[in-house]
């Protein structure tokens, strides 16, 4: 019996091999576990087995975007956020990062002209430790840069509740030349500021079919990307990056921009991104007290001893 076991158990892994290098999918790992004989587990068990090293597989090496699995690339360092650690604060009713009880977060907003006039007294006395201000937008039409109609409202609001604060450049760039263009009209208008968080390059899908970016690749958003940050870096500037889950890992190359802090945005109870990653924008319909309007809401992560090292080739 102990021999069967142990010849069976090197048979599935040569198979298990044979399936990593030359595609996987749960069918795949079907063929090698159903049926199988270890000579110590029925049928059964070896079907829950196979559901669970297929995930387990699955959720080490790939990140599932829709229907696709999209590979994990290990040369970009992995984030060791606790699922269990992300919980509501009832008395505020933000959501925190508290594992084994222990705060490690501070939470943020970011605003914008969409979000009418603020009360920043009543904001910062909600909870709230930091603000990210809209300073700007290139139009996804046009391409013409403006600066957001509250923006210096706002930095008069923040500044005088001394609430800590960054801003962002809503990007529309198509190649590292405009990426350098909105990173200068950035550096111009904060002439007179002090920043205490980091200037932030904010690349999302326009959602607009007509919009002068559709149909960008990859390579590209990352030109521009680099345009944007390179500049901002240079002028003594603390820069970040803002997308959503999708739009890292399919519209960005995330080993280009691994050097640069990244700043999530996912709807969500807990994060589901392998990647490391500052701050984490949760929802887009936070209500916040002194703005009246549905308000985004963020975790900075505070915590650096939560990042792990990039994962090698051989596990």
């Amino acid at each position: 019996m102990q021999a069967k076991t142990l010849n069976s158990k090197i048979i599935f892994i040569m198979l298990f091999m044979l399936i990593f290098m030359t595609g996987c999918t749960k069918a795949s790992f079907e063929a090698v576990t159903i049926g199988s004989d270890f000579g110590v587990a029925p049928k059964e068990s070896l079907v829950a087995a196979k559901d669970a090293m297929y995930e387990g597989f699955i959720n080490r090496r790939f990140l599932k975007i829709g229907d696709e699995l999209v590979p994990i690339e290990s040369a970009v360092g992995r984030n060791g956020y606790k699922a269990s650690g992300f919980v509501k604060n009832e008395t505020s009713g933000y959501l925190n990062y508290a594992p084994d009880g222990e705060k490690k977060c501070k939470i943020g907003i970011d605003v914008s002209r969409h979000n009418g006039e603020i009360d920043w007294a009543t904001v910062k006395s909600s909870g709230i430790s930091f603000a990210f201000i809209r300073l700007g937008y290139r139009g996804y039409g046009t391409g013409k840069i403006d600066k957001d109609a509250s923006y210096d409202i706002n930095m008069a609001g923040a500044i005088a509740n001394e609430m800590p604060k960054g801003v962002y450049f809503y990007s529309q760039a198509m190649n590292y030349e405009e990426g350098v263009e909105e990173a200068n009209f950035v550096l111009a208008n904060l002439d007179g500021y002090s920043l205490q968080y980091p200037v932030v390059y904010d690349t999302e899908d326009a959602e607009n079919a007509d919009a002068r970016t559709a149909g960008m690749t990859a390579m590209e958003h990352t030109d521009a990307a680099k345009g944007f940050c390179d500049t901002i870096q240079a002028a003594g500037y603390e820069v970040m990056i803002y997308a959503n889950k999708n739009w890292f890992v399919k519209n960005l190359d995330v080993v280009a921009l691994k050097d640069y802090p990244w700043w999530l945005a996912q709807y969500a109870d807990q994060p589901s991104f392998p990647y490391k990653f500052k701050i984490w924008q949760y929802t887009a319909k936070g209500k916040v007290p002194g703005i009246k309007e549905k308000t985004d809401i963020d975790i900075e992560f505070t915590d650096d001893l939560e990042e792990v090292l990039p994962i090698t080739e051989t596990e």
